[in-house]
This record gives structure tokens, sequence and C-alpha cells, in this order.
């Protein structure tokens, strides 16, 4: 009788436990991202607070899965290095899926595809794309897949800067000749600034096609599997395409 009432004892305490939240809550999600990167992350200059496309997915994706999202901000250049030592669990600030990358983070399916494209100042006539850019001044956000693809071109001479915005500063300041950049990103600051879209031209060309995804740890697959099917989720029930015409005005072509 006496191990019995123990039992029940116990028992009953874990449920009073569980029904408080203390025992059987799911692990807090850690995420960090940067706010450089509109629109998909970056600061309301009104609130201070992170906002953007990538930051309302990761709020979305966290109560799909039943997780207290810890949301914290650092230069996108420490992101995966935080991820490799595991002080975050995942990296969500527009993070290109590259094959130098898939040998040290795992990658959730993409959830946007870009592509870099290069921004003019008004009046400027040799350059008409990306082959025009050889021996150039070309300004890019440190640590980007523009920086990358800017390395890559011959003679090329490459300033960096945290924002992409601070880039196309910089040219304007007569600095550089171009700037290479994503091109919804770029469409964002053109739309949201017009005395920058005024002094400047987007040129159509748009090099690579480049997917956005989230990264985790190597060793973290389970959680992989859990955003993937957050993200699924968000696709099916209307919340993605909400999202997208919010922060790009249009309707979202899903990256299946």
């Amino acid at each position: 009788m006496k191990a019995a009432f123990s039992s029940r004892t116990v028992l009953t305490g874990l449920l009073a436990l569980a029904l408080s939240g203390s025992v059987f809550a799911a692990d807090p999600w850690k995420v960090a991202t940067e706010g450089t990167f509109p629109p998909f992350e970056f600061y309301d200059s009104k609130t201070g607070e992170i906002q953007g496309f990538e930051v309302d997915l990761v709020r979305e994706m966290a109560k799909i899965m039943g997780r207290d999202l810890q949301l914290s901000t650092m230069g996108f250049d420490a992101i995966l290095p935080a991820v490799l030592a595991g002080t975050i669990d995942t990296g969500a600030a527009g993070f290109s899926i590259t094959p130098e990358r898939q040998k040290r983070v795992l990658f959730t399916d993409p959830f946007y595809t870009s592509g870099l494209t290069i921004v003019v100042k008004n009046g400027e006539k040799n350059i008409k794309g990306f082959a025009d850019l050889k021996g150039k001044r070309i300004s890019v956000q440190l640590g980007s897949t523009s920086m990358v693809a800017a390395k890559k071109i011959e003679g090329a001479k490459i300033s960096t800067f945290n924002s992409a915005g601070d880039a196309i500063l910089n040219m304007l300041a007569g600095n550089a000749d171009a700037v290479i950049n994503d091109k919804p990103v770029t469409d964002y600051i053109l739309a949201q600034n017009a005395s920058i879209a005024s002094q400047t031209v987007h040129l159509p060309e748009m090099a690579t096609a480049d997917q956005f995804a989230m990264i985790a740890a190597k060793k973290d697959e389970k959680l992989i599997a859990e955003m993937n099917a957050a993200l699924k989720t968000l696709k099916e029930n209307g919340t993605y395409e909400k999202l997208h015409v919010k922060w790009f005005g249009k309707s979202a072509e899903l990256v299946k």
C-alpha cells in the first residue's frame, strides 16, 4: 500500500508540474538574425525592433513548432560561427545555399529564390551588365554572396560595408562605379527611398539564382526536419503567401 501511495503521489506531482509548464515544455529555439537586410530582416526606425519577411516567418514557425522563440541579432558574419559554436540553434539572415556553407552547416528547405543584380548611378553608360564590371570599383555587403561574386571579377576593386544601403551610398559618394546586391533587397531599398532611387539605375540582368534558407548545426538534423515541417505548413495554410504580399507587394512563387 505504501508503494502504491508513493507512485500516485509522484504521478500527481508530475502532472501538476506538466500543467504548469515546468516539465515536458519544448526547448527554447535560439535564433539569430541581423538588422541590415531589408525586407528580410531590419530594424523598425520607430520602435527599434527587428522586423521583416524572414523574421515573420521565424515567428510563425515557432508557433507551429510549439517553441519559445529567443530571437537575437548579431553581425551577419558572426551568425554561422555562433551556430557552429552552439551558442544559437539557428541562423535566419538571408543565407544563400552554397557548397561552401553546406560543408559546415545544414540548410532548411529554401524559402525564397533571389539573384544578384547591379546598381549604377544615373548617367553611367559603360556598365550595362556583369560583363562590364571588369576592373571596376564595386561596393558590396560584407560576408554576402555579392562579395563572393565581386571577388571573381577580374581586376575589380572591392569595398565592403555592413549593409547594402551603405554600399549604395558609397557609390553615390563617388567611391565606387557599381554595387552588386540581391535583387529583392535592392528593390526594397529603392522603393523605400525616393532620393536614392532618383539617383540610380537598377540594371535588369540577374546573375545566379540564389536560394535562401535557414541554417543549423550538422548535428541538428531533427531540428531541421522540424523547421521544414513548419515551413511546409505555412505554405499550405496560406500564411507564407500573406507574408510575401506584405513584404514584397505581390504574390509568391513558392519554392518547391
